[in-house]
């Protein structure tokens, strides 16, 4: 599959965009990615000793986005009234991922409708996990904002 349609599902941008890759996808079942872990990437530097690592927050958005690639290649693309909701109900983290990693999300799906689904995940750089996490996704439709909400 083409990574500029797969960017197309996605509404992240750089810096946000945590899947460089689609490698594998049963619809409905499972879906495998890559993100490619660089130095332009949101980055934190540790302690003088320490190399530079992508934020833990980051790890379990590609968990997220591949979550909601799985679901629109299942069931087509979200139209643009429809926003999908992703929340964590667990996660372990293991260890970091730095520049030069190649990050591999695999993510399962346990349960999924066409409104709603439940995954599990894990990410692994060289082959060892570096996170872990069980998913939600709901898919809800976006309510215009009368003029009192808008501020």
């Amino acid at each position: 599959m083409d990574a500029e349609y797969v960017r197309s599902l996605l509404p992240w941008r750089h810096p946000f965009h945590m899947i460089d890759r689609l490698l594998e996808c049963v619809p409905h079942e499972t879906i495998t990615t890559i993100k490619q872990v660089t130095g332009d990437d949101a980055m934190r530097l540790g302690p003088a000793t320490e190399a530079q690592q992508l934020p833990s927050a980051l790890i379990l958005e590609g968990m997220g986005q591949s979550a909601s690639l799985l679901y629109q290649l299942s069931y087509g693309r979200l139209q643009r009234s429809r926003v999908p909701l992703l929340g964590f109900l667990k996660a372990t983290l293991h260890g970091p991922a730095r520049p030069g990693d190649a990050i591999t999300y695999v993510v399962r799906a346990v349960k999924m409708t066409s409104t709603m689904g439940l995954f599990e995940a894990t990410a692994n750089v060289g082959g060892a996990p570096i996170a872990e996490a069980e998913l939600a996704l709901g898919v809800t439709v976006a309510q215009p904002q009368t003029a009192g909400e808008r501020s």
